[in-house]
This record gives C-alpha cells, sequence and structure tokens, in this order.
C-alpha cells in the first residue's frame, strides 16, 4: 500500500477559561488492528458488556450515538427499553429501543456507561460480507482522541488532552453538535461552497439529494446519471452515480470524483442547511487525528 504523504486533523476550539492553562497531556490507551471494508468503512472489533462474543462494530461519525444489532441483542438475550426516539436512515425513520448503562470493550479499552440503541443492520451485513453487530459513533469520538493510520490499518485511542500533531498536514475545524460539519468546494458547471458531514460510515466519495442538485444547477445539463441500488438504514434506495469536475476540501482538490445523488425523502441529508455528506472513499486519503 502506497504511504499517505498527508494527514487530515480534526480539532474542535474552545474558549479559553483563563490567560494561563495548565493541560494534562494525552496518553495513549491503545492500539489495535482494524478491517477496512468496501469504500474505506472501517471495521473495528470488540465486546458488548458480560459477554464474551466477539463483534464487528462500524467506526461512524456520521452517528450520533452508539448502537447494536437487533439480532445479535436477540443472540444475547437482552431486552432493550422502549423509547420515542428516532432515528433517519437513507430509505426510512425509525422508532428506537434503548440498551441502556451498557459496557464496550476494545482491545486494550473498556468503556463503560453506554446508551446502545437497537437498529437492524442485516443489509449492512448483506452489503459488505461481514456480520455487522453494531455502529460507534458519536458516544465514543466525544470522550477520546481518536488517531486513524490507513497505512498500518491501526487505531489508536487517547484520553482528551494536550497533543502534538504530525507534521505535513492540515487542520480542519469542524462545527460539531453530535455530527461534524465542515465547508466544501464542489465544482462542474458552476463552483459552489456549501457545508457538508464528514461521514466516515459512508463507503462513498460524496453524496447530494437530488434537491441541491436541482436546485444549485451543480451539474453539467449533459451529465450522464447512472441507476444503482444503494442499501442504507431503513432498507433500499436507488442511488444515481456520475462524476463532477472537481471537490475541494480545505487546501486538497480532487479532480473527476465520483458522485452519488438520490431523492432524500427522509432528509438525511439536512439540505438546505447542508449541501450532502463527504463520505470515506475520499477521506481514507488520509490518515486522521479526531479531536
Amino acid at each position: 500500500m502506497r504511504v499517505l504523504s498527508t494527514i487530515l486533523l480534526f480539532f474542535i476550539l474552545r474558549p479559553a477559561a483563563a490567560q494561563e492553562a495548565f493541560v494534562t497531556p494525552a496518553r495513549m490507551l491503545t492500539k489495535f488492528k482494524f478491517i477496512q471494508l468496501t469504500g474505506g468503512v472501517i471495521l473495528l472489533q470488540g465486546k458488548f458488556d458480560t459477554f464474551k462474543d466477539t463483534l464487528n462494530f462500524v467506526l461512524d461519525t456520521g452517528s450520533g450515538g452508539i448502537s447494536l444489532d437487533s439480532t445479535t441483542a436477540l443472540y444475547f438475550g437482552v431486552k432493550p427499553e422502549p423509547s420515542s426516539r428516532l432515528i433517519r436512515g437513507i430509505a426510512g425513520v425509525r422508532t428506537v429501543s434503548f440498551l441502556n448503562h451498557k459496557k464496550l470493550h476494545l482491545p486494550g479499552l473498556t468503556i463503560d456507561s453506554l446508551n446502545f440503541h437497537v437498529s437492524n443492520y442485516d443489509i449492512l451485513t448483506a452489503v459488505y460480507g461481514e456480520r455487522i453487530d453494531g455502529i460507534i459513533g458519536y458516544s465514543v469520538f466525544s470522550r477520546y482522541i481518536i488517531k486513524i493510520n490507513y497505512d498500518s490499518t491501526q487505531v489508536e485511542f487517547w484520553t482528551k488532552g494536550a497533543i502534538k500533531y504530525p507534521r505535513g498536514g492540515h487542520m480542519l475545524r469542524p462545527s460539531i453538535g453530535s455530527l461534524p460539519v465542515h465547508s466544501a468546494r464542489a465544482r462542474d458547471e458552476k463552483a459552489i461552497e456549501t457545508r457538508f458531514l464528514i461521514d466516515l460510515g459512508a463507503g462513498l466519495n460524496v453524496l447530494f439529494s437530488r434537491d441541491f442538485i436541482k436546485d444549485s444547477s451543480l451539474l453539467r445539463k449533459n451529465r450522464k446519471l447512472y441507476v444503482k441500488e444503494a442499501e442504507g438504514l431503513g432498507g433500499k434506495v436507488d442511488m444515481h452515480l456520475t462524476v463532477m469536475k472537481e471537490f475541494r476540501l480545505g487546501p486538497y482538490k480532487f479532480r473527476n470524483v465520483p458522485i452519488n445523488v438520490f431523492d432524500d425523502d427522509y432528509n438525511v441529508t439536512s439540505y438546505p442547511q447542508l449541501g450532502g455528506l463527504i463520505g470515506n472513499d475520499l477521506l481514507r486519503r488520509f490518515n486522521v487525528v479526531i479531536n
């Protein structure tokens, strides 16, 4: 595998409480291998609560929490608590139940007090050819500094604190509620700068809603769109594939970028607040520090 020459960095700016402050240095807690699936999707192996079975979890900045597959929950005999919370996917909206105050055991690290929502990931298992037992999202990202190295296929978990970033990369400063959002520039028929969700769990380059493409007139009129069936939360949906001339994130330019366009009936892309999402087929070109 070719060595990645640049490193993409995320960090959050926080207001200073005083002019002088003592910050504890970050400390590495664990380091272990991950599996890379189609489209750059990252799979971590771990264990749920008191059970000894090794499970597969997708590492996903596009998830606002943490979740366990409903079939896996049934296999373990655990009963989730009903809730009124809704989750949205590309093919539907669903009410979810929760397994509260549970633990996630990763190699060399145990994370406690996690509230897992329960969802069905059979379709993701079919797509990737690997059993998908859950998704690791913001509930874990918010607690640690996480380094992802695609050259060595290793992930590191660090405590929060002062950290020395590698040289030769670029810092992005996304706005973060429970999901990271950053501006980027798309160009085809015309150039448009808008905000995108940074989504490590999406195995594609860039995703747009059909409403955004129509309202912005981004694409050339002679662009051919090819239909492809895509799978995600809620089931299957038709995607249209094409190419745009250029995409720019920070100082990095990408040419002839494959893009996906779909009818966003459930407003997963949060249009018009966001233009779409950037997936890991593009982001995996960079080693990443997520702070």
